[in-house]
């Protein structure tokens, strides 16, 4: 079951139809083809070194560029420079870049456990604000838009203690947007989860949130699907 859940993932983010015929894929560490399983492997060695085992089995990242400002090869290479400082060399990883919408995205889903010293990928708050630095950083680098959010800026000091106090309609919104996300494999999936959780979506040039007992909808420009930068897992 296991192995058919990576299968699943990376036959998604693989697909000829998406890749150029697969042309826009490359790995490291592993082969696309038997990608699923070297993962498997790998976890089952990090099992035996003392790993807990834990929920995930991979995570899935993903880089969005504007319509128009970059090629298709430009973009898989940053994905490659991206997964690269991202798993500094210990994470078996695919990488495949989708030009079948307007908009160019790279999919990076990587292994939960470690090749190298068998150690578990640590996925908190932090370390996504690191990958969200370093895709904006090569982005900058390269003359590209940046449009993945690296921390809470411009909060009034109420915003601030209501935040921490968890009662922020603001604090609410990202709490469950953050949840939704880091268990949604897909922009479609994460839509339905945000809707199961009680809110009511709104989309356009960008996406925003309704609660139930709200009465104005919240703005998540960071979301909008044309410009989706996301961290999945699954």
């Amino acid at each position: 079951m296991h192995y058919a859940t990576d299968k699943k993932a990376l036959d998604y983010i693989t697909n000829p139809d998406k890749t150029d015929e697969k042309l826009l894929v490359s790995s490291f560490g592993c082969s696309p083809e038997t990608a699923d399983l070297e993962f498997s492997m790998t976890r089952e060695m990090a099992k035996k070194n003392g790993m807990d085992k834990g929920d995930n089995l991979a995570f899935h990242l993903i880089q969005s560029f504007k319509p128009g400002e970059v090629d298709a090869e430009t973009a898989h290479r940053l994905g490659q420079q991206f997964a690269d400082e991202v798993l500094k060399g210990k994470y078996e990883c695919v990488i495949s870049t989708h030009i079948d919408k307007n908009h160019i995205h790279n999919h990076i889903i990587f292994n939960a456990a470690s090749f190298v010293d068998h150690h578990k990928y640590i996925s908190n708050k932090r370390s996504y604000h690191k990958i969200c630095r370093i895709s904006n950083r090569i982005c900058y680098e390269n003359g590209l838009a940046t449009s993945m959010p690296t921390g809470e800026k411009g909060k009034s000091y109420k915003e601030n203690m209501e935040y921490h106090r968890g009662t922020s309609w603001k604090a609410k919104l990202r709490v469950a947007v953050d949840k939704a996300i880091w268990t949604s494999i897909n922009y479609e999936e994460f839509l339905q989860k945000m809707q199961l959780a009680g809110y009511e979506v709104r989309q356009g040039k960008h996406l925003s949130f309704r609660a139930p007992e709200q009465k104005n909808f919240l703005l998540v420009p960071a979301l909008s699907e044309s410009l989706l930068t996301g961290n999945f897992h699954f």
